[in-house]
């Protein structure tokens, strides 16, 4: 009776680990062509023209910097995030079916947090320091900086993910050393 459940156990582990690895494979697809799309929204924002045509428009918001400093920073913001996004497909591409989460998926997790976090840190801090840095420069004796709460509230969920790295990184050498005991 145990034989047999243990059967019954391993087969339907295999068929989660199996749908599992296949749903990993679409998310893949999926996370690159999250890349290209935002690539291309962003060259679209940054050499578009800001007038709406044909019902859709990807605008570059300045937030008061020169065009060329917010092109500057929406272009290196886009490939940080792209990067992010490239880890993010390289992990799920490396999903397996006997091994969900080998030591190779969770490299690439650890990339994509990271680089995930890069992007928000960058995300509150290049706009700041390009103001001061005008600021500076015209001789102007004050600056003022705004910090939006939407901007240094997207590193908490960032910072989660980061950490969940972080844990797997820990569970996949506790797995291993579980396997060479047995």
């Amino acid at each position: 009776m145990t034989d047999r459940n243990y059967r019954n156990t391993e087969k339907k582990y295999h068929a989660t680990a199996l749908l599992v690895a296949r749903a990993a494979r679409r998310l893949a697809m999926v996370a690159w062509l999250a890349a290209l799309a935002c690539l291309v929204v962003t060259a679209a924002g940054i050499w578009g023209n800001d007038g709406m045509q044909g019902g859709m428009a990807a605008v570059l918001s300045t937030g008061g910097l020169p065009r060329g400093w917010a092109a500057l920073m929406a272009a290196l913001l886009a490939l940080v995030t792209c990067a992010a996004l490239v880890e993010l497909a390289r992990m799920l591409g490396r999903v397996h079916p006997e091994s969900l989460f080998s030591s190779a998926v969770t490299k690439h997790f650890r990339r994509f947090a990271g680089l995930l976090m890069i992007a928000a840190v960058l995300r509150v801090l290049l706009p700041a320091a390009a103001s001061l840095w005008l600021a500076a420069q015209s001789g102007a004796h004050s600056a003022s900086l705004e910090f939006s709460g939407d901007d240094l509230l997207s590193i908490l969920p960032v910072a989660v993910f980061f950490f969940v790295a972080r844990l797997f990184d820990q569970a996949v050498q506790l797995e291993d050393d579980q396997r060479s005991i047995v």
